[in-house]
């Protein structure tokens, strides 16, 4: 061997100057067709051929990111990569072509080259597609940009387009699947993940923390949507996706289509009953109202002491006794000065509003249906009410133009506004409320609040048929063994879906 070869093999990078990469695909759709391994092999082959180094550690990637919707300063693996750049002796950047650098026209060069080349002027820039360097500049890079642009606006459209025709077929556009269903013949149909969804909405409908559900869900060992651990934010999606009570519900992303999301109704099998829905929105305003649901302090917001009419607060007390920290949770009042244990009030009431509620919430389903009706009704005459009000703001409106008065325009838009977003809100509680009619809905209403055992409750629980039954529990304070209860239910028994 001569030395010659001996020194290429000892040191074959050792006078190269160093070059850095990036490689994009625009979404895990191109994961069977080697994307990646083909924009590296093609970059390696060039950056050899230019006579760089470009260490495996010096590519930077960008998975499932488009760049026609995501701007090159928005792009974590460019981000990586121009830290690099800035910070160590980097002497060229390399992409497979003009597609992957962006298809904006202007982002890549505003967000990254001019700032970049400002730091390090001489820095060269070059794809696998063109034998020279790589500027802005030049007429071709340009034509080429703007060429990758048009690309993918057309594609986009085209995308577009075929989504609207599968919705006015009542079809699903093609895409991600939600959790608990299979997609065949792009109508969504439940799996074997559909139970994981309804036991998700019946730990939520009651009362149950998102934190709480996900806890539940890891330590049962159920498998997430990624088959690794649910995370709280996936619990939180799925509780909102109308999905899961048979509806579907799309929204065209495209920066030139300026409408709403779209909306059929019942278009594949539901695998959570509506109640459900109602029931969760219920928990979150008495969450709003009272706290958290999942707390000791069951009857907090709900003690009044009769001798002053004041609400009991509460507070976890602590002491030492020899050395060892006791804690006591009390209800207390703030006028009268006295203050009581939870575990001695736990013991005298929950027993007894137990032995109530088994006689209040046996209801039937005609007291139901009747105090559904009723509240229809009542909504019903709120909308005609407000639908008079708008006929008599349009009638006012032709008038204040016949005499020209313009400056009442904007009072008028805001009222017309504001009365049309109270009907919409006040049409789609009378369609929530009518679901619940339903002979299906009914059932699963009933038997989830009738032969409730308190004692079998989690806390959470507890709390949650506490507020929803209960209207007010007077205390009357004569001594620390002297304690009597005047406990108020409230009427309505559905009243807490009805408000």
């Amino acid at each position: 061997m001569s030395k010659q070869d001996a020194h290429n093999q000892i040191t074959p990078y050792e006078k190269r100057e160093l070059a850095v990469a990036s490689i994009r695909r625009s979404s895990h759709k191109q994961e069977g067709n080697q994307s990646f391994e083909i924009q590296i092999l093609a970059i390696k082959e060039y950056a050899e051929k230019k006579g760089y180094y470009l260490p495996d550690e010096f590519i930077f990637y960008d998975d499932a990111q488009s760049a026609y919707r995501k701007s090159a300063s928005r792009r974590k693996g460019l981000n990586m990569m121009k830290e690099i750049v800035l910070s160590q002796d980097v002497s060229a950047i390399m992409f497979y072509d003009f597609s992957r650098i962006d298809r904006k026209i202007y982002s890549f060069v505003s967000e990254f080259y001019t700032d970049v080349i400002a730091k390090k002027p001489h820095l060269k820039f070059y794809t696998t597609t063109k034998e020279d360097e790589w500027t802005p500049s030049d007429l071709d890079v340009k034509l080429q940009l703007i060429i990758a642009n048009g690309e993918s606006n057309d594609k986009s459209r085209r995308t577009i387009d075929s989504q609207k025709t599968d919705l006015d077929s009542e079809k699903r556009p093609g895409s991600t699947v939600p959790f608990g269903y299979n997609q065949i013949d792009k109508k969504l149909v439940p799996n074997e993940n559909a139970p994981f969804v309804l036991f998700i909405y019946y730990l939520a409908s009651w009362g149950h923390s998102i934190q709480k559900i996900t806890d539940i869900l890891n330590e049962a060992g159920i498998p997430s949507p990624t088959k690794k651990h649910w995370r709280t934010s996936s619990i939180e999606n799925i509780l909102k996706n109308p999905v899961y009570m048979g509806h579907l519900s799309w929204t065209f992303r495209h920066k030139h289509i300026n409408q709403n999301d779209h909306l059929i109704e019942y278009s594949h099998d539901a695998i959570v009953p509506g109640i459900f829905y109602k029931l969760i929105d219920v928990n979150r305003e008495l969450k709003k109202k009272y706290n958290k649901l999942e707390t000791p302090f069951l009857f907090g917001g709900l003690l009044v002491c009769k001798n002053c009419g004041n609400h009991l607060m509460h507070r976890n007390s602590s002491t030492k006794k020899k050395g060892t920290k006791y804690s006591y949770l009390k209800y207390f009042c703030t006028t009268c000065f006295y203050e009581m244990d939870i575990d001695v009030l736990n013991e005298r009431l929950l027993g007894y509003i137990h032995q109530q509620l088994s006689m209040s919430v046996k209801i039937n389903s005609e007291t139901v249906i009747n105090a559904l009706k009723e509240y229809i009704e009542s909504l019903q005459k709120q909308m005609e009410l407000l639908k008079a009000k708008e006929q008599l703001v349009l009638a006012n409106e032709k008038v204040a133009e016949i005499h020209q008065q313009n400056q009442l325009n904007s009072v008028f838009r805001n009222v017309k506004s504001k009365l049309k977003d109270e009907i919409l809100q006040i049409e789609q509680s009378i369609k929530e409320i009518e679901i619940l009619l339903i002979p299906s809905e009914l059932e699963v209403f009933l038997n989830s609040f009738q032969n409730i055992d308190m004692s079998k409750l989690s806390m959470a629980e507890q709390r949650l048929i506490l507020l929803n039954f209960v209207n007010e529990i007077g205390i009357h304070f004569k001594s620390e063994n002297k304690i009597e209860f005047d406990i108020q239910f409230k009427v309505n028994p559905v009243s807490f879906i009805t408000r």
